[in-house]
């Protein structure tokens, strides 16, 4: 999911009217993305959240069975290393508990089932404003429109987290599937070099394009366009990309997409609400082929898993006998701990996500109740390099595509790895395409950067927070600019036409529980037996590749079948 705030650092030819493009004030450019998908401004006021959303979503206040006592193996997290590690846990035989702190949600081909602008949107955005360090108030104008976006909207269990750090801002997913959910499908395998840049050797590149790069992309379902829905007029954006890239002297080459065609077609046809071919920031009519269509129910048939929705774990504690306890809430789609449990296993497999795998485990070991985790945990996270850039292209602008569906590799300098991303966050180009009814590609890319964070506890108020070296994105955007600046040459306008827009709100983020130094080889967790990660947490800060969720995913088959042949 490519979800950034813009701010004007590109260079725009002498033959554009400056004064059109200097009408964009710096506030009004920087928040042009971010506004857009979080509905800023549209909502005035926050009601009371209690009543208003149980006639508009049902299906997420419906009750849920409440877990075993005591587990075989629990899975906290059901993204794409948590569903993974359930199904083939359950395959084995192993009865698995997979908790998930946000609700299940349904589809339907016609229904606004998350909503645009109120509390469907965001998980608890009360609570994340409140832990918000006075540290974290970025000098870019586009957070103060989030602030004033998140500040009006209900309280509620809505489809993503945004939480507020040292120079810089976190999103993650909080629901069944994960940011599966919610991304824009990309399935993009890294390169060699990229990835052995990453890994370093603890992971080998050839088995995993071997052996677990296709097993998942056939776990996943993901597939490149049909040419029929390539040829709609939404996917102009994605021809001029290929376009552009070509004459650039690139390669482009199409990205498999985690999407359901048909449903694709029965939009383009008028047969589902129109999402996927707009670009609505998110697509509730079941068209993006999400994990609750794959992994998820694969393993519910097995008989061996199970899922739990609103099943949020707060702490993990070891017993002397080695059997982990968690402490956990299950909660309302409001937030109102309906109740309190306490839950054992043999097996833990942590897997929430980057920033909450690190919020968890980092807190376990300075707080004591896991203190054997090692110093690497919480350490060398990193945002998977992660940029966005605009460039004006020749032709009518119009609704388009939310799929990334053509992409290229550039190879020179810091490896960076471009795809053609949904135009519904156009950033600081919008008011300029607007005005002059201009297309314009979107590109967002991953550079092999070395720049880390440090997630840190604070005994004070028991949060944990990712300490972001200001400046840190330097490198990204000197990458950035000088790919981009390569495509506007050759973009068919008379003048270099490029924004670069800062990704200071990061998706994407990898590490912090690394393969190899917090962790074994494998994601056993060093300083206990039977501890597992098996999410974006064990990626060493980069994927190699825009967006990271195949190789997570490609990385967890291979760690999970390691891990259940060898018994542990």
């Amino acid at each position: 999911m490519e979800m950034s705030p813009g701010q004007t650092l590109g260079v725009l030819g002498e033959s554009m009217d400056r004064r059109a493009f200097l009408k964009m004030s710096i506030a009004g450019a920087a928040a042009g993305g971010i506004a857009e998908i979080f509905g800023a401004g549209k909502v005035l006021a926050a009601p009371s959240a209690h009543g208003r959303y149980e006639s508009v979503v049902p299906e997420i206040f419906m009750p849920v069975p409440a877990p075993r006592q005591h587990s075989e193996a629990i899975v906290i997290g059901s993204g794409f290393g948590g569903s993974v590690s359930a199904l083939r846990l359950a395959e084995a035989g192993i009865q698995t508990t997979l908790l998930e702190r946000g609700s299940r949600w349904p589809t339907d081909p016609w229904r606004d089932i998350y909503g645009s602008s109120d509390g469907r949107m965001f998980w608890h955005p009360s609570k994340s404003l409140a832990e918000k360090s006075l540290t974290s108030t970025l000098a870019i104008p586009a957070y103060a429109e989030t602030l004033g976006s998140m500040a009006s909207v209900d309280d509620f269990g809505g489809l993503f987290e945004v939480s507020w750090h040292n120079n810089s801002v976190l999103m993650c997913g909080a629901a069944v599937g994960g940011g599966s959910v919610v991304y824009i499908g990309i399935t993009a395998q890294s390169l060699r070099v990229p990835f052995d840049q990453v890994f370093r050797g603890v992971v080998d590149y050839d088995e995993m394009a071997r052996i677990w790069y296709p097993k998942a992309l056939a776990g996943l379902g993901a597939t490149t366009v049909p040419s029929d829905v390539y040829r709609h007029s939404s996917f102009d954006n994605a021809r001029d990309f290929w376009r552009v890239a070509k004459n650039a002297k690139y390669s482009p080459y199409f990205v498999p997409g985690n999407w359901r065609w048909n449903v694709v077609r029965d939009e383009i046809a008028g047969r589902a609400k129109p999402m996927t071919i707009t670009s609505a920031g998110a697509r509730s009519n079941g068209s993006l082929n999400s994990l609750t269509f794959t992994y998820i129910p694969r393993a519910e048939s097995t008989g061996k898993a199970t899922v739990h929705p609103r099943h949020q774990v707060n702490d993990i504690h070891i017993e002397r006998s080695g059997r982990f306890v968690l402490d956990v809430d299950y909660l309302s789609p409001y937030g109102d701990v309906l109740a309190k449990r306490i839950l054992t296993t043999d097996r833990l497999v942590v897997a929430a996500g980057s920033l909450n795998t690190n919020r968890l485990l980092v807190k376990a070991r300075d707080s004591g109740t896991l203190p054997n985790l090692n110093e690497y945990i919480g350490a060398a996270w990193g945002n998977n390099g992660n940029a966005n850039f605009d460039v004006a292209v020749s032709g009518k602008k119009k609704d388009q595509s939310a799929v990334g569906a053509v992409g290229f590799f550039d190879t020179e300098g810091h490896y960076a790895r471009c795809v053609v991303n949904s135009t519904y966050s156009l950033g600081p180009m919008e008011s300029v395409v607007a005005a002059s009814n201009t297309s314009v590609i979107k590109a967002g890319l991953t550079s092999v950067d070395p720049t880390r964070g440090v997630f840190r506890y604070r005994r004070d108020s028991g949060t944990v927070v990712l300490d972001w070296p200001a400046g840190g994105n330097g490198g990204v955007a000197a990458n950035s600019m000088r790919i981009a600046h390569r495509l506007a040459d050759r973009s068919g306008l008379p003048v270099d036409a490029v924004v670069y827009e800062p990704d200071l709100m990061w998706a994407h983020g990898l590490g912090g529980a690394d393969l190899g130094t917090a962790c074994d080889a494998y994601g056993r967790v060093k300083g206990y037996k039977n501890l597992y990660v098996n999410d974006g947490a064990m990626i060493p800060g980069s994927a190699g590749a825009s967006n990271p969720t195949l190789t997570i995913t490609a990385v967890a088959e291979r760690n999970i079948a390691h891990i259940i042949s060898q018994g542990g």
